[in-house]
């Protein structure tokens, strides 16, 4: 029995050995399971179709196709850690050989952690490019330290690697974290800010109205906060104080507090006004606002003569003068020259009448600006010559200057006997009549009276002294001869020797320089 059992199995053992030769003797065979040399993760798990070089025959037929095997992980996966981390990882289910593709990460830490690691290992036949954030990279191997992260937070990587070989390329990732419990404190600070806001210009003796906005931009109350305003020099305060100070209480954070303040500007220049704000918890703060003081005024006035004769020109010179801060523009400059009066010159004027007038665009501040008038005129007087000066900015001025024209006196005299003829031994009178017919007074009038041999000079009367030498009569000088003024002289006299005798009276002043000479003949018998 045992006999014909081996006979048996020999028997099998020869036919199996002949399908084997059957088949070799095709030059191939079919496997059902292959081996992909660029996949770490082991054999393929199904069946192909893919003909298998048999080693009876290596020279056989080429095969006719290569059906991409099924591979052994998900192409999406996640990694719950009982570290407080769950990772997700994802990549594209199918790459083509020399193309780039992404391999991406999402960290969520599920509680609070710190020290957190991922890390990749790259499967042979693929080659790192690059990855986003920067990661750490030793050979395969891809690390990324993240930190310390909070519960619920995420964080993303990415790594770029480029296909160098066909079949499966499974990458592994794991991470590692550590939980942790915080123990914390608030810590706060008030922080004081404030602002101050007011006029950038304004003109002396306006009101200046400042804002002071203090504001807590801290975390936390600030107490006893006070601002103090140190009035600077060139403004005033109703209450006279030169320290104002404000009491505000406490600040809760980004609570604002107001306080407003007006002054008066009493002095032209840039002030600048400076409030600090303290509190007991907090820095000072300060702040500050600055205010030109500036004005739009302008001077005019006028020179000449005091005194001109009647017929003679005057020269007046008017000078304009910004004094202000601020350019005048459009400034115009009017003489108004009396009417007695008639202009002769006004270099750059238009003249119209009896006014001349200049135009200026601009006058910028501290600037002068000089103009020239001559005026004449035949009637005696005081006459007063105004100057008007306006301007865009409203800063009207006006000026004047008085001149005496001076009229020139003109005098006349007579001399006449109140006796003739008369006998040897008898008195006569001389009266001797001086008058300035003239438009001026006359200063240093003076009368001489010469009597010839034939009569004697005896006294003397009427309104002016004087004193008798010999036969000449002195009148003694007589100033402010005024116009139509009249001056009367006496001189008694008596005959002393027969004949014609003429007496010779001689006037002179200041005004005329070759006296005025009068003769009266008296007959004495």
């Amino acid at each position: 029995m045992r006999n014909k059992t081996r006979v048996l199995s020999s028997l099998f053992l020869l036919c199996a050995a002949a399908l084997l030769w059957v088949g070799c003797s095709r030059g191939s065979y079919y496997s059902s399971s292959c081996y992909d040399p660029c996949n770490p993760c082991g054999p393929v798990c199904v069946e192909t179709c893919e003909p298998v070089c048999d080693p009876c025959d290596p020279c056989g037929p080429e095969p006719l196709c290569k059906p991409l095997p099924r591979c052994c992980h998900p192409h999406s996966n996640e990694l719950c850690c009982l570290d407080g981390i769950t990772v997700s990882a994802r990549n594209p289910e199918m790459c083509m050989l020399g193309d780039q593709y992404p391999l991406e990460f999402d960290v969520k830490a599920c509680d609070d952690v710190c020290d957190v690691e991922v890390t990749t290992t790259l499967p042979d036949g693929v080659s790192y490019v690059r990855s986003q954030p920067e990661a750490t990279v030793q050979g395969k191997k891809v690390t990324w330290n993240f930190g310390g992260m909070s519960k619920g937070q995420c964080i993303s990587a990415k790594i770029w690697v480029r296909c160098e070989c066909e079949g499966e390329l499974c990458a592994c990732f794991c991470a590692s974290a550590k939980p942790v419990r915080f123990c914390s404190l608030l810590c706060a600070k008030p922080v004081l800010v404030c602002s101050k806001c007011g006029p950038e210009e304004c003109t002396p003796g306006d009101p200046i109205n400042y804002t002071v906005t203090v504001t807590n931009r801290g975390s936390c109350t600030a107490t006893g906060v006070v601002v103090t305003d140190n009035v600077p020099e060139g403004l005033e305060h109703s209450s006279g104080l030169r320290t104002l100070t404000f009491n505000l209480g406490n600040l809760e954070p980004c609570q604002t507090k107001k306080i407003n303040m007006c002054f008066t500007a009493c002095k032209r220049g840039e002030i600048c006004n400076t409030v600090t704000a303290t509190a007991c918890n907090a820095e000072p703060s300060s702040c500050s606002s600055k205010c030109i003081v500036c004005a739009e005024c302008a001077e005019c006035v006028k020179t000449g003569p005091k005194e001109v004769a009647i017929g003679k020109n005057a020269d007046y010179t008017i000078t304009v003068t910004n004094t202000g801060d601020k350019p005048l523009t459009e400034v115009v400059v009017t003489d108004h020259a009396p009417n007695a009066t008639s202009i002769v010159a006004a270099p750059g004027a238009k003249i119209s009448g009896n006014q001349a007038q200049w135009k200026v665009k601009q006058l910028n501040a501290g600037e002068k600006a000089t103009f020239n008038i001559t005026l004449t005129t035949c009637t005696p007087g005081c006459f007063t010559n105004r100057v008007s000066m306006t301007n865009c900015q409203g800063c009207n001025r006006c000026c004047e200057f008085t001149t005496r024209w001076r009229g020139r006196p003109a005098l006349t005299m007579c001399i006449n006997d109140t006796a003739d003829p008369i006998c040897i031994g008898e008195p006569t009178s001389y009266c001797v009549e001086v008058t300035n017919q003239g438009s001026e007074s006359d200063q240093n009038v003076v009368l001489v009276v010469r009597f010839p041999p034939e009569i004697t000079p005896e006294s003397l009367g009427g309104e002016v002294p004087g004193a008798i030498n010999g036969q000449t009569v002195t009148f003694e000088p007589h100033n402010n001869f005024a116009p139509r003024q009249t001056l009367v002289y006496r001189i008694n006299a008596r005959g002393k020797s027969s004949g014609d005798a003429r007496v010779v009276a001689e006037v002179s002043s200041e005004s005329i320089k070759k006296p005025i000479v009068q003769q009266e003949s008296t007959i004495v018998n």
